[in-house]
């Protein structure tokens, strides 16, 4: 004999089947093959961009370093602002440069001025060695007390004076706008070829 199912009402079955979803996903929400795996660490990594340097040239002396209050040195093409003295010991060599001011040379100093354009006087006194060859001397070229000395196609604006010197002097090929003037010399000087515009004087006096 059949047995009667006893019959849900409707409405509870409406009731039951949220019940039934929720149980459902409650089941598979804790199911343990189901679960997450852990989140692997994050590693951070900092690159640092190389810095470029650059190495600065080897400092280099200036221009102006020349000291031309003990002028010890060789100087070509850099013009001078100012007296240049050449003192006992020294030896000064000049060539194509101007020079503002006097040059005095002293007790036991060496100059050798080449194309050189001075614009006062070049002095020299109880000097060692002289040589000036070339140029213009705008004042005048000045030779006492001293050793040996050569002036030579130089444009001298004002006197060329040698007077009491121990060492050979030679002068030839200048154009001088003042006198020529020798005396006192242990030699007569030589050369020749000088075009003097005031007078020859002294020792001078056939030069």
């Amino acid at each position: 004999m059949p047995v009667d199912t006893p019959r849900i009402p409707a409405i509870c079955r409406a009731l039951l089947l949220p019940a039934v979803a929720l149980l459902t996903a409650a089941g598979c929400a804790n199911d343990p093959d189901d679960a997450q795996a852990p989140a692997e660490p994050t590693v951070t990594a900092t690159v640092t961009a190389p810095v470029e340097t650059s190495e600065l040239p080897a400092e280099r002396p200036a221009a102006d370093a020349f000291d031309r209050g003990n002028c010890a040195t060789e100087l070509s093409g850099q013009d001078i602002s100012g007296d240049v003295q050449v003192r006992d010991g020294q030896t000064c060599v000049l060539s194509d440069l101007a020079v503002t001011g006097d040059i005095d040379v002293y007790g036991g100093g060496r100059l050798e001025a080449r194309n050189v354009r001075v614009t006062e006087d070049i002095e020299a006194e109880g000097h060692a060695f002289v040589l000036v060859t070339g140029g213009e001397v705008t004042g005048s070229i000045e030779l006492d007390r001293g050793g040996e000395a050569t002036v030579e196609n130089v444009r001298i604006g004002g006197d060329l004076e040698s007077e009491q010197n121990s060492g050979p002097q030679r002068f030839e090929g200048n154009t001088i706008g003042g006198d020529l003037e020798c005396e006192g010399n242990a030699e007569a000087p030589t050369g020749g070829g000088n075009q003097v515009s005031g007078e020859r004087e002294g020792q001078c006096a056939g030069l």
